[in-house]
């Protein structure tokens, strides 16, 4: 018994379940309790009424006759024999005229009372002759109903402690002290030691705790074959390990030759790639010579007439102003002469002026694409009059090449952007166009086109002359690939125009099949519009 008492204060479970119990028989012994005293309340509340309906009864009429003939010894009487009923502590007879008889002492609190109406009966008619109070004491059924629940509590309560307490000795004779051996065992288990199976100290008998002993039996048999297998695995990885440190140590000095490869390697490398920029920038200053020859050529040819015309021009001018001078010295001149020397003059003049800014135009065209704003800021353009130089500057740069031009884009298209990077771009794939898609070919066509898509700006440039051939498409963007070294050619104009469109976060692709039926680049840069370009000053226009 004690070593039951000692495991049960112990034991979680015995205390968990113990108190469970109590709870729960505590709760059905309120409930039950509750509902009894409530059943006996209202019984007593029935048997006082039952008391209220008998006087009503037996006793009114006897009442008012005996005050009709005021005989107060039979009032007396039977004021005695009502006091003697069960709960009744007073009672008071009043009649109509102010007298009253009373019995019992009057309580002003826990009372219930009633008042009955007394009416004689005439054999003519019924008269009020006064009224009677009946009062009866709560108390003492409440101190009834009190005493009743300590008695319910009190021998529900010891039964419910003396049925616990046997149910917890069934529960640790029979389940508390098995788990207490189960766990002992369990914590002595040591697989270094001689195996010893578990052995509940019970009679020999199939259940739960038969088949607990023979799964922990049969586990700790499984463990102490997995814990041998362990340990000889254990001594091979060993010498796994042992062998892995040897291997470690050859690949160590594996990658110690093959770091100082490498850095050979690399060394060489790097001397090659220092070798291939210098001849980078040989090439790029080669293409920079070779465009700027271009560009004399093409401002020498371009120029050279609006200057000749206008050297012709003032020469005629010197001319006629020595006829001028002769002709006023003369006495013989005439007004129709002197005008006829000045309308040639003034026609000399209107020549000169409209050649000199056809030439300035030229110029002003030539610098669109001759000078490098690569790292100027953006600027706020007009798409359509920007892409018009472009093209009309690269038919200047190309003179031998005749071919019909035609731009769709919207003439109220504002954008702001890298003048110099989207001029680089256009100019560069109408160089490609008329060097490459236009030899010995007729009817030329060129189409540009601008839309706005979301958030971008899509440019076509598209022609009808020579296809690409796939195996040169694939390559084209690589820079100084080209297909005509041999005249010149460096290929970095298709590889700068990429590389361009790059540096406007936007992209630039090639299509084979256009609707011309020739080449077309597809360039797409981000859409930035803006009110309207800048209107230049005099200056900027002078310079």
């Amino acid at each position: 018994m004690l070593t039951f008492f000692s495991q049960f204060i112990k034991s979680p479970i015995g205390r968990h379940l113990t108190l469970s119990i109590v709870l729960f028989s505590s709760l059905i012994t309120l409930m039950t309790s509750a509902y009894q005293l409530i059943s006996d309340y209202r019984g007593d509340v029935s048997r006082i009424d039952r008391v209220f309906s008998n006087i009503e009864k037996a006793n009114l009429d006897v009442l008012a006759a005996s005050i009709w003939v005021i005989d107060e010894r039979l009032i007396n009487t039977q004021l005695n024999g009502l006091i003697q009923l069960p709960d009744i502590n007073y009672i008071s007879i009043k009649d109509d005229s102010g007298q009253s008889w009373n019995s019992g002492n009057e309580k002003q609190t826990h009372t219930l009372k009633k008042i009955f109406p007394l009416i004689y009966k005439s054999p003519t008619d019924n008269i009020n002759v006064g009224t009677l109070e009946v009062q009866v004491d709560m108390d003492a059924i409440y101190q009834r109903l009190f005493d009743k629940a300590i008695l319910i509590l009190l021998s529900n309560g010891i039964k419910t402690f003396l049925v616990a307490g046997f149910i917890l000795f069934l529960v640790w004779y029979n389940i508390t002290k098995h788990l207490d051996k189960l766990s002992n065992y369990c914590k002595r288990i040591n697989l270094d030691t001689d195996f010893e199976p578990l052995q509940f100290e019970r009679k020999e008998k199939i259940d739960e705790f038969k088949q607990v002993a023979d799964a922990i039996n049969s586990m700790q048999g499984q463990l102490r074959s997995s814990f041998e297998a362990l340990k000889n695995s254990k001594a091979e990885l060993q010498t796994a390990l042992e062998d892995r440190e040897r291997l470690l140590k050859l690949e160590r000095s594996y990658k110690e030759e093959l770091a100082r490869q490498v850095k050979e390697r690399t060394q060489e490398l790097e001397q090659s790639l220092a070798a291939l920029k210098r001849a980078q920038q040989v090439l790029v200053e080669q293409e920079k010579m070779a465009a700027l020859g271009g560009l004399v050529s093409g401002v020498a040819h371009e120029i050279n007439t609006p200057i000749g015309i206008c050297l012709t021009a003032a020469s005629a001018q010197l001319s006629h102003i020595e006829e001028l001078i002769e002709l006023i010295h003369s006495e013989q001149a005439t007004l129709d002469e002197i005008n006829a020397i000045l309308d040639e003059y003034q026609q000399s003049c209107e020549l000169i002026v409209r050649n000199i800014t056809k030439a300035s135009s030229l110029i002003q065209k030539f610098k669109t694409i001759a000078i490098d704003r690569s790292h100027e800021e953006h600027q706020c353009i007009n798409l359509q009059s920007q892409l018009k130089e472009i093209l009309e500057s690269s038919l200047i740069m190309h003179p031998k090449v005749q071919a019909q031009t035609q731009l769709l884009v919207d003439p109220t298209l504002n954008i702001q952007t890298n003048v110099s990077l989207l001029n680089q771009i256009v100019s560069n794939i109408l160089s490609n166009a008329f060097t490459h898609a236009f030899q010995d070919r007729d009817n030329n066509q060129v189409q540009i086109k601008a839309s706005i898509e979301q958030d971008f700006v899509n440019i076509s440039i598209q022609n009808n002359g020579i296809t690409i051939p796939p195996e040169v498409a694939e390559h084209m963007f690589e820079p100084f690939f080209t297909t005509n070294r041999s005249k010149g050619g460096t290929g970095l104009g298709l590889s700068a125009a990429f590389n361009a469109a790059t540096l406007l976060k936007g992209t630039m692709s090639y299509k084979a099949d256009s609707l011309l039926g020739g080449a077309q680049f597809d360039i797409r840069i981000p859409l930035a519009q803006c009110s309207g370009p800048k209107l230049s000053t005099q200056q900027e226009m002078t310079t």
